[in-house]
């Protein structure tokens, strides 16, 4: 049997990436659990908005750590408007 050639160490960014990897599973399951419960009809009334609110806080950091989503729209357009400083209205 060959010996193995020793696996080299990860580097900081590697690990990240692994870890947000399954920060992103976690918070997918956590997503479509919130979702289950949302359309369940026996879930109580008086539930419903704290389930929604986790909901949208779990998608909104989904999308954070994918990097994409509304916000990001938002971001560009402010970028656009610092960067016309040479413009004055007199």
């Amino acid at each position: 049997m060959p010996k193995r050639k020793p696996e080299s160490d990860l580097d900081q960014r590697s690990f990240e990436r692994m870890m947000d990897g399954s920060m992103l599973d976690m918070l997918r399951a956590n997503r479509d659990r919130l979702q289950q419960a949302m359309d369940d009809k026996s879930t109580p009334a008086n539930a419903l908005p704290a389930i929604s609110r986790q909901l949208i806080a779990v998608c909104d950091r989904i999308e954070s750590l994918q990097g994409g989503g509304l916000t990001d729209l938002f971001e560009d357009e402010e970028d656009e408007v610092t960067e016309d400083v040479g413009a004055s209205i007199v």
